[in-house]
């Protein structure tokens, strides 16, 4: 590590309970072995995590990273049923269970003082966590499709449903599955945004559906399936990820696209929190990397994700094709939990029969 870069990470660690020994930065009362266990995924999304996040952390503080694969509930439940010390010193997983963590106070509080990079982040991207945490990148729902099959493209969410309801793209539009987890509740809830009261009007975003449905082909169960969908040729347009799709387009010389909705894409990401208990103060000085500058540019390059670090500068290549920062548009995650029950009762009743 060079002098101003050493200079940088131990100015910024001094708040949180680091000293340099040997040229290395160890928590204090603690041997040069220590290392952190992190929550993660498992894919490409692990391994941009290893490499534009542990892996320059581990150099710049001498403290190992581990990656631990699994899915979100699993992890939480770990979490929730240990005793003492916890399984895992960084929880790195979906907001459902980030807050499941928050009720049961396994989760500790941060702030611009013990994670500096924090005041870089705006509200909305921390104001669901009670303190405890923050979005780490955020992945936007828009509209995909296959520009040979919609003529003159498509702009708004609005023209998408009523299109969709009136039989303009055959019966070759997907949607999101409500029961997978695969975003459709923020689908919904923005269909019950326009054409309703709000974000929790249910009754708007099923009566929305329903008019649909006639001419959806499938409701889909994984992440990658819009553009599995789009480039078989199968489907024609539906929901789809901005980065997934952008990935897609880019492979296939655009032979998919994707839209930011004029009323804006459905946006979503993971959350990092330090559990109580573990490694506390490592665990804050890596939660600072990764949500600082450096670490946000290069993992969101990467994935084509979002980054939640208003400092960051994207390249040529992404910078003119993601939802903008201010522009964002996130549900608040109490409220899903709390309308999830009825939702699904609704979905149940009148879509999946």
């Amino acid at each position: 590590m060079d002098m101003a870069t050493r200079r940088t990470f131990l100015k910024r660690s001094a708040g949180i309970g680091l000293v340099a020994v040997g040229g290395s930065y160890l928590r204090i009362g603690h041997a040069a072995e220590d290392h952190i266990y992190v929550t993660s995924s498992g894919g490409s999304f692990m391994e941009n995590v290893r490499k534009y996040m542990a892996e320059p952390f581990e150099k710049q503080s001498g403290v190992k990273v581990t990656l631990v694969p699994g899915t979100n509930p699993a992890h939480a439940m770990k979490i929730l049923s240990s005793r003492g010390t916890p399984p895992y010193d960084v929880a790195a997983f979906g907001g459902m269970d980030i807050l499941r963590l928050i009720r049961a106070d396994k989760l500790a509080q941060v702030d611009e003082k013990s994670v500096p990079s924090l005041a870089d982040v705006p509200e909305k991207f921390k104001a669901d966590w009670q303190g405890c945490g923050s979005m780490y990148d955020y992945s936007s729902v828009g509209i995909a499709y296959r520009p040979d099959k919609i003529q003159g493209g498509i702009t708004s969410w609005k023209e998408f449903i009523e299109r969709t309801a009136a039989g303009d793209f055959g019966k070759q539009v997907f949607f999101n599955n409500l029961s997978s987890n695969v975003r459709g509740a923020e689908v919904l809830s923005m269909f019950g945004r326009i054409y309703g009261s709000g974000f929790d009007d249910i009754e708007a975003s099923i009566s929305t559906l329903e008019k649909m449905k006639p001419h959806i082909f499938k409701f889909f169960t994984a992440f990658n399936d819009p553009v599995v969908l789009l480039t078989s040729g199968e489907g024609a347009i539906g929901p789809g990820w901005d980065g997934r799709t952008f990935i897609a387009e880019d492979s296939t010389n655009g032979l998919v696209k994707w839209v930011n909705p004029a009323e804006g894409a459905v946006s979503s990401g993971p959350v990092m929190a330090v559990v109580k208990g573990g490694k506390e103060d490592l665990a804050k000085a890596f939660m600072n990397y990764a949500l600082g500058e450096e670490a946000q540019k290069a993992f969101c390059e990467a994935m084509l994700y979002g980054a939640v670090n208003r400092k960051v500068q994207y390249s040529d290549k992404l910078k003119d094709r993601l939802p903008d920062i201010d522009s964002v548009q996130l549900v608040d995650t109490e409220l899903l939990v709390k309308n999830m029950s009825a939702l699904l009762d609704a979905w149940n009743k009148r879509i999946a029969t």
